[in-house]
């Protein structure tokens, strides 16, 4: 019997590059992972015991993590073919708390610590909505997973240098000396590593830097004089 060979098709004759496959495709898993959060939240509500519902916390912050890892991998591979968008809109800065606030209080409320916001009364700043929502969410997630028992979100302009502060602070054991230089150092000496240091610190620098006005750019930085006593992640776009 005559062997059949197998005909192989490029990815050009798909008709479809590889940025498109993966943007569909993490849009695709970030819709599923939002139907799994909704349904653990439905579960959390019908559950009395206190133990179960905190082990449903803990599932809804890893869902949490794939998303804005997802949407990570999708915004990396964009910044490597010079192709993320930034799109700056006005937005008021206390909807932006309201929204860091209300995607994580489900485990913040399960883990008994207390997340908060202020920010400056009718301010507001032009920046891309939802890439410094995805920023801030990781790093409000970590702050809840480390803090002992609060977390707050200060929201603010700073008139002298004219540009939008966000301070993340908590209450834990503050960051590693080695993150903090490692950051100080440049991105070129982050290591990808897990837990609070690696690829998510990376993706903040670049969403950061991606916010320009003339020749100034956005900036993160990362110490341990935050107002509760432990970490504090400053974010500043011009």
């Amino acid at each position: 019997m005559p062997s059949v060979k197998r005909k192989e098709t490029s990815p050009e004759g798909l008709g479809l590059d590889f940025a498109t496959v993966l943007a569909a495709s993490v849009h695709d898993m970030k819709n599923s992972l939002f139907l799994l959060q909704q349904a653990i939240e439905q579960v959390a509500e019908e559950v009395e015991k206190p133990q179960p519902r905190r082990r449903l916390a803990d599932i809804h912050y890893e869902t949490q993590r794939l998303n804005t890892g997802l949407m990570q991998l999708l915004s990396l591979f964009r910044h490597d073919q010079q192709a993320l968008p930034i799109n700056r809109e006005e937005h008021f800065l206390d909807e932006l708390g309201d929204d860091i606030v209300a995607a994580n209080q489900f485990y913040a409320q399960h883990h008994n610590v207390e997340l908060s916001f202020e920010a400056a009364d009718d301010a507001s700043w032009f920046f891309d909505q939802n890439l410094i929502v995805m920023l801030l969410n990781d790093v409000v997630i970590n702050a809840l997973r480390y803090a002992k028992t609060q977390v707050m979100v200060h929201l603010g302009i700073d008139a002298i240098t004219d540009e939008m502060v966000v301070e993340v602070h908590d209450d834990g054991q503050g960051y590693p000396q080695s993150m903090i230089d490692s950051l100080r150092a440049g991105p070129g000496a982050m290591e990808l590593r897990s837990g609070r240091t690696g690829l998510g610190l990376y993706f903040s620098h670049l969403i950061a830097e991606a916010h320009q006005a003339g020749k100034r750019a956005g900036s993160i930085t990362l110490s341990n004089d935050s107002k509760l006593g432990g970490s504090l992640f400053t974010l500043r776009l011009p």
